[in-house]
């Protein structure tokens, strides 16, 4: 979880500022904000937008419209100066932001107005905040310069705003913020991107305002948000004790006590992003509000949530695979021999396993057989194997975070999702939105909410999530593609997946420059890919990886047979051979 001082965020921003005004040639004064334990609602701190100057060229104007929408101030005020009379009155730049990528961008402007922008859009920010990756190689749009009085003006703004990636980057900060599980038992992050300008010392404030807007328009049929939809907050302060306090509205008085506490564990850990907040206290005209666990000021701390914590139980980072014909257990400790399990799954099993998966405790492992057709479960402390689901073509298995066996069957009649509980029959939940394709790969993320899957379509690979819904996450659905943008293009073929956290992943993939598989890193909205490796002489086929918030364990097989560790960016360390598979605990 990424944490940072209130202290040091503000430093970090006005570095940022700083940073802006070197490059942008629109760069303005800078405005410094007061304390926000004074009461007040501070702007943060931004680069105030330059308005255009008389007589400035057709290029001066479009290029200023670009930098003057960064700033939201008054309606986007000073960017609506750029625009014709009637373009800056419908423009509605709240609609969301396309983002470009510049490194391919063209701008042809001639002597009758034509402005015409080409571009490759890499990403879009809705309304809710959440960044959407899209890959559109062919975006071209015509800002229609006009005369009005003499001063060029731009006619077609377009929907929303226009950004390119370097902008972005510069003028928004992403933010984990948390919602509930649709049993209301665990939190579940998304990530959000909140402008520059909203943080300085009304960061906490900002972040509150964001847990109270909801989830976003995809993942919100997966999650509950246990505050009112017309609660306001009218501040957020930090004391030097690490409390925050905040007053919000009346609404959040109808909450029932266990409602109450979810709302704070919702509020306390999207705060926690600031590593000085210990706890909060939400007031109600100036008085706390009772929640249960709280103490007699009514601030309650991260000991009375822990129940509600994201971040699951340490466990063994022991890496298993399958050797030869057998599954061994390679411990964690540096140096340290792998184990054969005991009982037939370590030798002598009449089935040769082809895929492997790892309960959270190395308890249980599941296995399908070489064949694709069998799925079978077995506790590691004697290895005795159990069918427990027989299909078509199964793929790599996987134990989700309630202990649950999961497979995808890719029947004759479409894809098939089976879910095996610890007791009882297997689940069988059809996914018709994947169509005709097959799928090659599938991994669920640890808070039960997204399915991250590769699908094969003909000569086409895709990747994409879906949403598992319902308290048995009985309801798959939502499929929506995930581009990855990358330096080198973008990732068109794909081997494995795997989930690092809640809200972050890794992918083996291959960009369109590039036809070796590597490992690429991204958070689940791809705002930003970045490639792990291993160098060009490895060819990969594999990828398991353990979900565990703030470090990252990850192993590759190689079509060597070859089982590698990943140990830092690049650099990935031999652990054993004649490996087909490999599993971390999930």
């Amino acid at each position: 979880m990424k944490r940072l001082t209130i202290a040091v965020w503000v430093a970090v921003t006005l570095a940022l500022v700083l940073a802006a005004c070197g490059r942008f040639p629109t760069s303005g004064p800078i405005e410094t904000v007061g304390d926000g334990g004074s009461g007040e609602r501070p702007t943060g701190i931004d680069v105030a937008a330059q308005p255009p100057s008389d007589g400035a060229s057709p290029e001066a104007i479009l290029e200023g419209f670009f930098a003057a929408s960064e700033s939201p101030a008054d309606g986007y005020a000073v960017a609506r100066q750029y625009l014709t009379d009637q373009a800056a009155s419908s423009w509605r730049p709240e609609d969301g932001i396309n983002i470009y990528d510049s490194s391919g961008q063209s701008r042809v402007i001639t002597a009758d107005g034509s402005a015409v922008v080409r571009a490759s859009l890499v990403g879009r920010l809705g309304s809710d905040h959440v960044f959407t990756a899209v890959r559109d190689t062919e975006y071209n749009h015509n800002f229609e310069l006009t005369t009005v009085d003499g001063q060029w003006r731009i006619n077609n703004p377009g929907e929303g705003i226009l950004m390119s990636r370097q902008r972005f980057q510069q003028a928004f900060q992403p933010v984990s913020v948390y919602f509930l599980s649709s049993a209301g038992s665990r939190l579940v992050p998304q990530q959000v991107f909140l402008r520059q300008a909203e943080f300085g010392s009304s960061a906490p404030d900002a972040l509150v305002r964001a847990v109270i807007r909801g989830p976003g328009v995809w993942l919100r049929p997966a999650v509950l948000n246990a505050l009112p939809d017309d609660v306001a907050s009218s501040g957020t302060w930090v004391g030097d004790d690490g409390i925050a306090r905040l007053a919000l509205s009346e609404e959040i008085e109808a909450l029932s006590a266990d409602q109450r506490v979810q709302a704070a564990a919702q509020l306390l850990f999207t705060l926690s992003y600031f590593e000085s907040i210990k706890g909060l206290q939400i007031n109600v005209n100036n008085r706390p509000l009772s929640i249960p666990g709280a103490d007699d000021d009514g601030i309650i701390g991260f000991g009375a949530l822990s129940g509600y914590n994201p971040e699951r139980p340490r466990a063994p980072r022991d890496l298993y695979a399958i050797q030869g014909s057998g599954i061994v257990r390679l411990p964690e400790v540096a140096g340290t021999a792998a184990v054969a399990l005991p009982g037939p799954l370590g030798a002598g099993w009449d089935q040769q396993p082809g895929r492997l998966a790892v309960s959270w405790q190395g308890t249980l492992v599941g296995v399908v057989n070489s064949d694709g057709t069998n799925l079978y479960r077995a506790a590691t402390i004697d290895g005795e194997p159990v069918e427990v689901y027989h299909g078509s073509a199964l793929a790599k298995p996987q134990f989700d975070s309630a202990g649950r066996l999961w497979t995808l069957d890719n029947t004759a009649d479409g894809v098939v999702a089976v879910q095996v509980p610890q007791q009882g029959t297997p689940l069988l939940v059809p996914i018709p939105e994947i169509g005709g394709g097959q799928v090659l790969s599938f991994r669920i993320s640890p808070d039960l909410t997204r399915m991250a899957v590769i699908v094969q379509n003909g000569q086409t690979q895709q990747l994409g999530l879906l949403r598992l819904r319902g308290s048995d996450q009985g309801t798959i659905d939502g499929w929506r593609e995930l581009p990855l943008n990358t330096a080198a293009g973008q990732i068109v073929a794909f081997g494995d997946v795997a989930f690092l956290s809640s809200g972050k992943m890794m992918v083996l993939g291959a960009s369109e420059r590039d036809a070796q598989l590597s490992v690429y890193s991204f958070d689940v909205d791809a705002a930003q890919v970045t490639s792990q490796g291993p160098l060009r002489d490895v060819d990969v086929v594999a990828l398991t990886a353990m979900p565990l918030d703030g470090t990252v364990a990850a192993a590759v097989v190689t079509s060597t047979r070859l089982a590698l560790r990943y140990e830092a960016q690049y650099r990935w360390e031999e652990l054993l051979g004649d490996v087909s598979d490999a599993a971390y605990p999930s």
